[in-house]
């Protein structure tokens, strides 16, 4: 669409120009403060602006907007816009209901076609619907010059969710009934496989230096650097730290730390080198063979491969008394990322629980870690 492609730009990948899109978050946010100011002014709004995290405002086309007078509640919906990006969620409705509360709060709840959390070791609790952190502080951010006395019940729902949700991860990931209100920057990112290892490539040529930390997104970069590192010692890999590896080789790097999720980084352990749940997703039973090793029950290796994810995992490692098992992990990842050099870059390795708790780390991490401090 060229309202959005104006705003949002375009990327080049393999020599085409490929458009950005926004988020469900971001769609979710429109259409929340579209229905607010639908009650507020009682005018129905044609584009809401919303702030994202990053100051840039978006300029957002209002799908549908009514006022229900009998409950003295707004309704507005916002059309979720991928770009060029493959998304299956391009397009769906996403619909804020809006009304006054008597209390001085803004509270968030989901209606239909937002998934319900029912298992652990995700970003969200049990029986939480699945509108992730950022996207939630996004949508709350929308009233922030509002009076501190305001109070609003928003709820968020996507008609056509519990659809969409089948041709997603959601239902392998305990997530039911609906899709995830997702988003990081609020902006979608179009871009191939090759394109993308292309940029990350770029940034390593910009930052080489002896020693770098690699990690896998923005979550493990704010981690590293709330440790001290400056941003410039910083390569972000997404899924292809193998790729990543050999590139630092050939320019000469010869220290690299790297950090990141148990999840992603217990696939290392495993010598699993592009971590992309689609190309091998063998966690658990990487983290239940080290456990066989040592000896662990067998009760507790079932409730491992019964675990939905390597988070979820934890607590029962800790309850059964085999926290060694996470530092074999980081050695043997730390290890095998050294191997896959062919020995020329000394690798060390710290794994993080969602929350950003050092799990556990190889035996020279921390030593790296100052040097790259220094």
């Amino acid at each position: 669409m060229e309202f959005y492609e104006k705003q949002l730009g375009s990327v080049s990948v393999d020599g085409k120009l490929l458009r950005r899109g926004f988020t469900t978050g971001t769609a979710a946010a429109a259409a929340a403060k579209g229905a607010y100011l639908l009650l507020s002014t009682g005018e129905v709004p044609d584009i809401v602006d919303v702030k994202l995290q990053s100051g840039l405002i978006l300029k957002i086309i209002t799908d549908t907007c009514n006022y229900d007078s009998n409950t003295n509640t707004a309704f507005c919906s916002v059309k979720k816009y991928a770009g060029d990006d493959i998304d299956v969620t391009n397009q769906l409705e996403i619909v804020a209901k809006v009304s006054y509360s008597n209390e001085a709060i803004i509270k968030l709840t989901a209606g239909e076609g937002i998934g319900i959390i029912t298992r652990n070791g995700l970003q969200l609790g049990i029986n939480e619907p699945a509108i992730n952190p950022k996207p939630r502080e996004l949508i709350f951010s929308q009233f922030e010059n509002e009076s501190e006395n305001l109070g609003l019940n928003i709820e968020i729902s996507v008609p056509n969710g519990k659809e969409v949700a089948k041709k997603t991860f959601n239902p392998r990931l305990g997530i039911v009934g609906g899709i995830s209100i997702l988003g990081t920057t609020g902006i979608v990112e179009p871009m191939s496989e090759d394109a993308f290892k292309r940029s990350l490539l770029e940034e390593l040529k910009q930052k080489k230096s002896e020693a770098l930390c690699f990690t896998f997104g923005n979550m493990g970069e704010k981690n590293l650097i709330a440790r001290g590192v400056a941003e410039d010692k910083i390569c972000i890999c997404s899924n292809f730290i193998g790729y990543m590896l050999r590139e630092a080789s050939s320019l000469g790097v010869k220290k690299v730390l790297l950090s990141g999720h148990l999840g992603k980084m217990v696939k290392l352990s495993g010598g699993i080198f592009n971590t992309h749940s689609h190309i091998a997703d063998a966690k658990n039973e990487i983290i239940a063979a080290n456990l066989a090793l040592l000896g662990a029950p067998k009760a507790l290796i079932e409730k491992v491969m019964q675990c939905l994810t390597a988070e979820e995992s934890i607590s029962s490692i800790r309850e059964y008394g085999y926290n060694e098992v996470f530092d074999i992990l980081a050695q043997k990842a730390a290890q095998k990322s050294h191997a896959h050099t062919y020995n020329e870059i000394l690798v060390e390795t710290m794994m993080f629980d969602l929350k950003g708790n050092l799990i556990c780390e190889s035996n020279g991490a921390n030593t790296l870690l100052e040097e790259l401090i220094r």
